[in-house]
Protein backbone atom coordinates (compact mmCIF):
# COMPACT_ATOMS: atom_id res chain seq x y z
CA UNK A 1 0.00 0.00 0.00
CA UNK A 2 1.54 3.60 -0.84
CA UNK A 3 2.28 6.03 1.87
CA UNK A 4 0.55 9.10 2.31
CA UNK A 5 1.75 12.38 4.02
CA UNK A 6 -1.58 13.61 6.54
CA UNK A 7 0.26 16.91 6.78
CA UNK A 8 -0.21 17.26 3.26
CA UNK A 9 -3.79 17.05 2.67
CA UNK A 10 -4.89 20.37 1.71
CA UNK A 11 -8.80 21.16 2.17
CA UNK A 12 -10.86 22.80 -0.55
CA UNK A 13 -13.87 24.72 -0.42
CA UNK A 14 -16.43 23.41 -2.88
CA UNK A 15 -13.50 21.63 -4.48
CA UNK A 16 -11.42 18.60 -3.90
CA UNK A 17 -9.18 16.93 -1.24
CA UNK A 18 -5.74 17.62 -2.80
CA UNK A 19 -2.27 15.99 -1.80
CA UNK A 20 0.91 17.97 -1.92
CA UNK A 21 3.09 14.85 -2.34
CA UNK A 22 1.15 12.55 -4.17
CA UNK A 23 -1.98 12.04 -6.27
CA UNK A 24 -4.73 12.69 -3.62
CA UNK A 25 -8.81 12.13 -3.80
CA UNK A 26 -10.24 13.61 -6.95
CA UNK A 27 -14.09 13.59 -5.74
CA UNK A 28 -13.48 14.33 -2.06
CA UNK A 29 -15.45 17.99 -0.92
CA UNK A 30 -15.42 19.26 2.23
CA UNK A 31 -18.49 21.21 3.60
CA UNK A 32 -18.80 23.17 6.08
CA UNK A 33 -21.21 20.33 7.86
CA UNK A 34 -17.46 18.98 8.42
CA UNK A 35 -16.76 21.83 10.29
CA UNK A 36 -20.22 22.57 11.92
CA UNK A 37 -19.79 18.78 13.73
CA UNK A 38 -16.96 19.62 14.71
CA UNK A 39 -18.06 22.76 16.58
CA UNK A 40 -21.87 23.81 16.81
CA UNK A 41 -21.07 26.67 15.85
CA UNK A 42 -22.43 27.67 12.49
CA UNK A 43 -20.55 31.46 12.27
CA UNK A 44 -17.56 29.30 12.85
CA UNK A 45 -17.77 26.59 10.88
CA UNK A 46 -18.50 28.90 7.46
CA UNK A 47 -15.45 30.84 8.79
CA UNK A 48 -13.16 27.79 8.45
CA UNK A 49 -14.67 26.86 4.95
CA UNK A 50 -13.65 30.34 3.67
CA UNK A 51 -10.49 29.81 5.06
CA UNK A 52 -9.39 26.48 3.41
CA UNK A 53 -7.66 24.97 2.25
CA UNK A 54 -5.19 24.60 4.89
CA UNK A 55 -1.47 23.39 4.19
CA UNK A 56 -1.45 21.42 7.13
CA UNK A 57 -3.26 20.21 10.41
CA UNK A 58 -1.09 22.63 12.48
CA UNK A 59 -1.98 25.31 10.23
CA UNK A 60 -6.00 24.70 10.89
CA UNK A 61 -5.59 24.30 14.50
CA UNK A 62 -3.96 27.33 14.43
CA UNK A 63 -6.39 29.76 12.19
CA UNK A 64 -9.04 28.02 14.18
CA UNK A 65 -7.36 29.39 17.79
CA UNK A 66 -7.02 32.87 16.25
CA UNK A 67 -10.92 32.63 15.31
CA UNK A 68 -12.12 31.27 18.14
CA UNK A 69 -10.28 33.28 20.79
CA UNK A 70 -9.49 36.69 18.68
CA UNK A 71 -12.76 36.93 16.69
CA UNK A 72 -15.38 35.02 17.97
CA UNK A 73 -18.57 36.64 19.44
CA UNK A 74 -19.89 35.40 22.74
CA UNK A 75 -22.54 34.46 20.80
CA UNK A 76 -20.83 31.80 18.67
CA UNK A 77 -19.59 30.30 21.68
CA UNK A 78 -22.87 29.57 23.14
CA UNK A 79 -24.05 28.03 20.14
CA UNK A 80 -21.12 25.89 20.93
CA UNK A 81 -21.66 24.97 24.22
CA UNK A 82 -25.25 24.14 23.12
CA UNK A 83 -24.14 21.44 21.37
CA UNK A 84 -23.16 19.81 25.03
CA UNK A 85 -24.40 18.27 27.37
CA UNK A 86 -21.43 16.65 29.48
CA UNK A 87 -22.53 16.10 32.63
CA UNK A 88 -26.36 14.46 31.79
CA UNK A 89 -24.09 12.27 29.55
CA UNK A 90 -21.68 11.45 32.33
CA UNK A 91 -24.62 10.16 34.49
CA UNK A 92 -24.75 7.07 32.48
CA UNK A 93 -21.51 6.13 33.57
CA UNK A 94 -22.06 7.18 37.48
CA UNK A 95 -22.90 4.61 40.15
CA UNK A 96 -26.32 4.63 41.09
CA UNK A 97 -25.39 6.59 44.36
CA UNK A 98 -23.96 9.65 42.00
CA UNK A 99 -26.85 9.40 39.45
CA UNK A 100 -29.31 11.84 41.72
CA UNK A 101 -26.25 14.09 42.93
CA UNK A 102 -24.87 14.23 39.19
CA UNK A 103 -28.61 15.47 38.00
CA UNK A 104 -28.39 18.12 40.66
CA UNK A 105 -25.83 19.78 39.72
CA UNK A 106 -26.44 19.92 36.04
CA UNK A 107 -29.64 21.70 36.69
CA UNK A 108 -27.67 24.00 39.38
CA UNK A 109 -24.56 25.11 37.19
CA UNK A 110 -27.51 25.80 33.65
CA UNK A 111 -29.51 27.96 36.36
CA UNK A 112 -26.41 30.15 37.40
CA UNK A 113 -24.30 30.51 34.51
CA UNK A 114 -27.16 29.55 31.30
CA UNK A 115 -25.05 27.31 29.63
CA UNK A 116 -24.10 24.14 29.31
CA UNK A 117 -21.40 22.67 31.18
CA UNK A 118 -18.35 22.24 28.76
CA UNK A 119 -15.36 20.03 30.06
CA UNK A 120 -12.72 18.14 27.78
CA UNK A 121 -12.63 14.98 30.34
CA UNK A 122 -13.80 11.94 29.38
CA UNK A 123 -17.57 11.13 29.93
CA UNK A 124 -17.12 8.23 31.72
CA UNK A 125 -14.83 9.55 34.70
CA UNK A 126 -17.55 10.76 36.35
CA UNK A 127 -16.52 11.38 39.45
CA UNK A 128 -13.81 13.67 38.12
CA UNK A 129 -16.40 15.62 36.17
CA UNK A 130 -18.40 15.62 39.42
CA UNK A 131 -15.81 17.20 41.40
CA UNK A 132 -14.35 19.47 38.36
CA UNK A 133 -18.49 21.20 37.87
CA UNK A 134 -18.10 21.85 41.97
CA UNK A 135 -15.08 23.46 41.89
CA UNK A 136 -16.34 25.71 38.83
CA UNK A 137 -19.25 26.73 39.91
CA UNK A 138 -18.15 28.90 42.61
CA UNK A 139 -16.28 30.94 39.49
CA UNK A 140 -18.02 34.43 38.48
CA UNK A 141 -19.79 34.34 35.05
CA UNK A 142 -16.63 36.29 33.57
CA UNK A 143 -13.81 33.68 34.76
CA UNK A 144 -16.44 30.57 34.03
CA UNK A 145 -17.56 31.77 30.38
CA UNK A 146 -13.40 31.58 29.98
CA UNK A 147 -13.01 28.49 31.19
CA UNK A 148 -15.67 26.80 29.36
CA UNK A 149 -14.30 28.54 25.72
CA UNK A 150 -10.77 26.66 26.73
CA UNK A 151 -12.23 23.66 27.35
CA UNK A 152 -14.34 23.73 23.92
CA UNK A 153 -11.65 24.90 22.11
CA UNK A 154 -9.59 21.58 23.28
CA UNK A 155 -12.61 19.47 21.60
CA UNK A 156 -12.46 21.76 18.62
CA UNK A 157 -9.05 20.64 18.21
CA UNK A 158 -9.50 16.79 18.67
CA UNK A 159 -12.18 17.32 16.55
CA UNK A 160 -10.08 18.70 13.88
CA UNK A 161 -7.59 15.87 14.21
CA UNK A 162 -10.56 13.43 13.65
CA UNK A 163 -11.25 14.70 10.71
CA UNK A 164 -7.62 15.31 9.50
CA UNK A 165 -7.65 11.33 9.88
CA UNK A 166 -10.46 10.38 8.46
CA UNK A 167 -9.69 12.42 5.10
CA UNK A 168 -6.01 11.18 5.18
CA UNK A 169 -7.96 7.45 5.33
CA UNK A 170 -10.29 8.02 2.80
CA UNK A 171 -7.48 9.03 0.50
CA UNK A 172 -5.85 5.81 1.10
CA UNK A 173 -8.96 3.80 0.41
CA UNK A 174 -9.82 5.93 -3.06
CA UNK A 175 -5.95 5.25 -4.06
CA UNK A 176 -6.72 1.40 -2.99
CA UNK A 177 -9.15 0.87 -5.01
CA UNK A 178 -7.22 2.30 -8.07
CA UNK A 179 -4.57 -0.11 -7.81
CA UNK A 180 -6.83 -3.23 -6.70
CA UNK A 181 -5.19 -3.46 -3.10
CA UNK A 182 -7.64 -4.73 -0.36
CA UNK A 183 -8.41 -1.92 2.49
CA UNK A 184 -9.05 -3.44 6.31
CA UNK A 185 -12.79 -3.46 7.28
CA UNK A 186 -11.56 -0.73 10.23
CA UNK A 187 -10.45 1.61 7.06
CA UNK A 188 -14.04 1.29 5.47
CA UNK A 189 -16.00 2.02 8.89
CA UNK A 190 -14.30 4.95 9.83
CA UNK A 191 -17.08 7.00 11.63
CA UNK A 192 -17.80 10.79 10.35
CA UNK A 193 -16.60 13.34 12.50
CA UNK A 194 -19.87 13.50 15.18
CA UNK A 195 -20.82 15.86 18.57
CA UNK A 196 -23.01 13.42 20.97
CA UNK A 197 -26.52 14.38 22.00
CA UNK A 198 -26.77 16.82 18.84
CA UNK A 199 -30.51 16.70 18.95
CA UNK A 200 -30.27 18.73 22.52
CA UNK A 201 -28.39 21.29 20.47
CA UNK A 202 -31.69 23.74 19.80
CA UNK A 203 -33.35 23.36 23.65
CA UNK A 204 -29.66 24.14 25.02
CA UNK A 205 -28.87 27.08 22.34
CA UNK A 206 -31.02 29.74 24.46
CA UNK A 207 -29.47 29.32 27.90
CA UNK A 208 -27.20 31.67 27.25
CA UNK A 209 -29.24 34.44 26.12
CA UNK A 210 -29.69 35.37 29.75
CA UNK A 211 -25.32 36.66 29.82
CA UNK A 212 -25.03 40.00 31.00
CA UNK A 213 -22.60 40.49 28.21
CA UNK A 214 -23.61 42.45 24.49
CA UNK A 215 -23.43 38.49 22.54
CA UNK A 216 -22.58 40.43 19.21
CA UNK A 217 -19.29 41.44 20.51
CA UNK A 218 -15.92 39.84 21.76
CA UNK A 219 -14.92 39.28 24.95
CA UNK A 220 -12.54 42.26 24.93
CA UNK A 221 -14.79 44.55 23.25
CA UNK A 222 -17.27 43.47 26.19
CA UNK A 223 -14.53 44.73 29.05
CA UNK A 224 -15.96 48.50 28.71
CA UNK A 225 -17.95 48.40 31.61
CA UNK A 226 -14.59 47.26 33.99
CA UNK A 227 -12.70 50.18 32.77
CA UNK A 228 -11.51 51.35 36.13
CA UNK A 229 -12.98 48.87 38.31
CA UNK A 230 -11.14 46.94 41.29
CA UNK A 231 -12.02 43.54 41.56
CA UNK A 232 -14.68 44.05 44.33
CA UNK A 233 -16.49 46.61 42.43
CA UNK A 234 -16.49 44.03 38.91
CA UNK A 235 -17.89 41.71 40.81
CA UNK A 236 -20.75 43.88 42.24
CA UNK A 237 -21.47 45.01 38.81
CA UNK A 238 -21.99 41.39 37.07
CA UNK A 239 -23.95 40.30 40.00
CA UNK A 240 -26.22 43.44 39.56
CA UNK A 241 -26.64 42.87 35.81
CA UNK A 242 -27.16 38.87 36.07
CA UNK A 243 -29.86 39.69 38.55
CA UNK A 244 -31.42 42.58 36.62
CA UNK A 245 -31.24 39.66 33.50
CA UNK A 246 -33.46 36.95 35.61
CA UNK A 247 -35.89 39.53 37.63
CA UNK A 248 -36.81 41.33 34.70
CA UNK A 249 -36.17 38.67 31.46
Amino acid sequence: MPEFDVEGLRLTRDGDLEETITDGVEDWKLESRDFFLISRSRWFAEKMIDASPFSSLEDAISFARQLWFKESRIQSWLDAFSGHSHLFRAIRYAPGSMMREMLHWDRKYRAKFGFEFITSTETWLSQEILDEVKVRYENTLVVELDIAAREEFKLIEHGLERLWERLARSQIQEASVETGEVVPDSVEKEAVVSSDNSEEADSAGQKGSMLSYDLNKTPDENEYPYSGMSPDKKNAWHLSMWATRYLNP
